[in-house]
């Protein structure tokens, strides 16, 4: 939708400027305007608006929506504005300044809007609208007027009798006039929310005989006449958020036989009790929230004779108990939220007329056994959520009748069935669970328990989602047969004649009965075949989450299950064999090279560095470099790491097939520090004279480390290099042609002992 801006820059010249965007921007003084709306932001205390251009907005001067955003009254109307800016018409004007007005609101600034239908102000610093304010605006049906002090007489909605919806908000009115809305008699919608009315006189609705919606929320009403909705007959929804209702008086509603919502939510006072029959003989009630009021106890007749009850939530109170027949009537009920209260016990026919409940939440509450007859009229149920209780144990046929694609949450409870149910623990003799007569739920949630065993329903039952993580279940599959094994026979069971005629494939209907989604994580599991085969089955079938690296099985432990005890006992033989092999053919390898190294064919030299990882720098930059100009050598960096006093079988294996080389050891006092630090000063030169395939790089480095100076002192010339000599290099390359010799050669040839690192060069 393209966008016109007028923006004026309070100097000699006016801009316009057209731009494609809806939304004005947050800066500058501008009208920004589409073919629907247009909006002025100013930002100023004074405008001159006669100076304003007009708007060329592809020939079109009718605008549903006009508004003037942080902008000064006009000296004259908001008629002569329009006019100015290029609208003729519009059917809707909002005026927000949240900065003090500096002048007040009057007859003329809405003089010549005869065809103004909706009208919003929202200002601040304004303490009185005149009794005339409105005389002009005969056709208003909509006015919104947010003040922070207004007082409002009669007298002011006199002329608007064709007033449809009036709302009047964030105000500071503490009283109201007995007949402020008497001549608004076709007033459908009344908000007086947050206007700080603390009490309302018993006519005040008097005259407003067709009002639908009534909000008093976020007032401080302490109390409501017990007459006071009785003009309004055909009201449909009344909201009563956030008040100070200490009591309700009885038969409130009693002349509201159309009411259909009832909201009265957090409750800034304790609320303990409901009258008797608060919402009762009402044929048109629908939907009753009535949360976060600290109630502690319900009338058993609140909602007697109002069957066509679809929606009730009591939740966020301190309910402990309901009486037996308090929804005896609500045969028609859909949604019933009972969560977050302090319910200790379910009466066993409590339920017994809600043949059409689908969801039923009783999470967050203080019940430790739910009865076995409590859910058998739920015969509609779909969702159930008793999360974040106390239950221990459930009766085997609680869930006997309900047939339906449930979604069941228990999470958070302590749930375990080890134990069986009182006087009966057969049903967990014969591996089912109170979940037996249950199938194809959408979700069966009952992490967060005490779970030690697993129940084969849980599998079989054509359930889409199971969690039952968080528990302390060891075995996941207890059966002898496998998961397809048991498959076959429920399906046998359930479905013999379509089994013979074979209509679907098995495989097929495997995969459209299995879980979809399990989870299993924070549970002991035990790593066994049985265990491994039978979520390898799971997976085959599509399963998400059937992970087996979540019973932590060593890879001989898998490979044992998957290839079976046969298969175990060859291969493993197989593969020491090959080990053995491959040690051997790499030892003779080894020899043979050493043959073509000594008689010259090719030669290059294996080398190893070992340093400090603070003396890198010192190691790519000088050593590397000075290596590579003069000999053809192989490096293979070795900084200092953390070792691990413990080795495994098969690191042993490979530190005696790796091939040995010549370490130059760039010794400094970081590398000091980080190989002797736990070693006696006494030993450290006996460890150094050990280490015969070792070179010592000394750096000449200025430090404080006494230590480090007496090694450098009494150190072997025959295994060590000074950086700080001048023939460092002539030095050092014979040293490592030398240890190379022995230690490739020994046993095979005599070392021979080479002076210039250059005479035996092939050339």
């Amino acid at each position: 939708m393209g966008c016109v801006r007028v923006c004026t820059f309070l100097s000699l010249a006016l801009i316009l400027v057209a731009v494609d965007g809806s939304n004005c921007p947050l800066d500058g003084d501008c009208v920004c305007g589409g073919t629907h709306a247009v909006e002025l932001q100013c930002n100023v205390q004074a405008l001159e608006y006669d100076k304003f251009p007009k708007l060329r907005a592809n020939g079109i001067n009718t605008f549903q929506s006009v508004t003037f955003k942080d902008c000064p009254l006009p000296v004259s109307s908001f008629r002569n504005v329009l006019t100015n800016v290029g609208v003729s018409k519009t059917l809707s004007l909002i005026f927000q300044n949240a900065k003090n007005l500096s002048s007040e609101l009057d007859r003329k600034h809405f003089a010549g809007l005869q065809d103004l239908t909706k009208l919003l102000l929202s200002v601040n610093g304004v303490t009185n609208l005149p009794d005339n304010l409105f005389t002009d605006m005969h056709n208003l049906t909509w006015l919104n007027i947010r003040s922070n002090g207004v007082n409002l007489t009669e007298q002011l909605f006199k002329p608007l009798e064709k007033l449809e919806t009036l709302e009047i908000s964030h105000n500071h009115m503490t009283n109201i006039s007995a007949n402020l809305f008497s001549h608004l008699s076709f007033l459908r919608k009344l908000s007086l929310w947050q206007s700080n009315v603390t009490r309302f006189s018993e006519d005040l609705f008097t005259g407003v005989d067709v009002l639908e919606e009534l909000d008093l929320s976020s007032n401080g009403l302490n109390e409501l006449p017990p007459s006071i909705f009785n003009p309004l007959t055909k009201l449909k929804k009344l909201t009563l958020f956030s008040n100070k209702f200490s009591a309700l008086p009885p038969n409130l509603f009693g002349n509201n036989e159309r009411l259909d919502t009832v909201i009265i939510f957090n409750n800034d006072v304790k609320l303990q009790r409901l009258p008797r029959g608060l919402f009762s003989k009402l044929p048109n009630l629908k939907e009753v929230y009535v949360q976060r009021c600290e109630l502690e106890s319900i009338p058993h007749d609140v909602f007697a004779d109002s069957a066509g009850i679809t929606n009730i939530s009591l939740a966020y109170n301190e309910i402990e108990i309901l009486p037996e027949a308090i929804f005896n009537d609500q045969i028609n009920l859909l949604e019933l939220d009972l969560s977050h209260n302090k319910i200790r016990e379910l009466e066993p026919k409590l339920f017994s007329s809600l043949v059409k409940l689908e969801s039923l939440k009783l999470c967050h509450n203080f019940l430790q056994e739910i009865s076995g007859s409590t859910f058998s009229s739920l015969l509609s149920l779909i969702y159930l959520d008793v999360e974040e209780n106390r239950l221990k144990t459930i009766t085997s046929y609680l869930f006997s009748n309900n047939k339906q694609r449930m979604s069941i949450n228990m999470a958070h409870n302590s749930l375990s069935f080890d134990g069986g149910e009182a006087g009966n623990d057969s049903w967990v003799a014969r591996g089912v669970s109170p979940f037996a007569r249950t199938y194809n739920l959408r979700m069966l949630n009952l992490s967060y328990n005490e779970f030690r065993i697993t129940f084969d329903d849980w599998w079989l039952n054509g359930h889409e989602n199971l969690d039952i993580s968080h528990n302390h279940i060891s075995h996941l599959w207890v059966s002898n047969h496998s998961l397809f094994d048991r498959l076959n026979q429920s399906y046998r069971s359930n479905h013999s004649l379509l089994y013979r005629l074979k209509i679907k494939s098995k495989e097929k209907e495997h995969r459209q009965r299995c879980l979809k989604q399990l989870w299993i994580d924070n549970n002991p599991l035990v790593c066994d075949c049985r265990a491994s085969i039978f979520l390898n089955e799971l997976r085959e079938m599509d399963t998400k989450g059937a992970d087996s690296n979540q019973l932590n099985c060593k890879f001989m432990q898998t490979f044992y299950c998957d290839g079976h005890e046969l298969t175990y006992l060859l291969v493993l033989p197989m593969l020491i064999a090959l080990t053995l092999l491959g040690i051997i053919y790499l030892e003779l390898k080894e020899r043979w090279q050493a043959k073509l190294d000594f008689t010259g064919k090719y030669r290059q030299i294996e080398l190893t560095v070992s340093y400090s990882e603070k003396d890198e720098a010192f190691v790519l930059k000088e050593l590397l470099p000075g290596l590579r100009e003069r000999i053809n050598v192989n490096c293979n960096l070795r900084p200092l790491k953390p070792t691990r006093r413990n080795k495994t079988i098969v690191e042993h294996i490979k530190n005696y097939i790796k091939k040995e080389t010549v370490t130059v050891v760039v010794f400094s006092p970081n590398y000091l520090t980080e190989c002797y630090c736990d070693i006696e000063i006494r030993k450290i030169r006996r460890i150094m004279r050990k280490q015969r395939n070792n070179i010592d790089v000394f750096l000449d480095v200025i430090d404080d480390n006494s230590l480090y100076e007496y090694l450098k002192s009494v150190a072997n010339p025959m295994s060590s290099a000074f950086w700080s000599d001048s023939n460092f290099w002539d030095h050092l390359l014979p040293l490592i042609e030398e240890k190379q010799s022995l230690m490739k050669y020994a046993g095979v040839f005599q070392p021979r002992k080479t002076q210039n690192p250059k005479a035996n060069d092939p050339e």
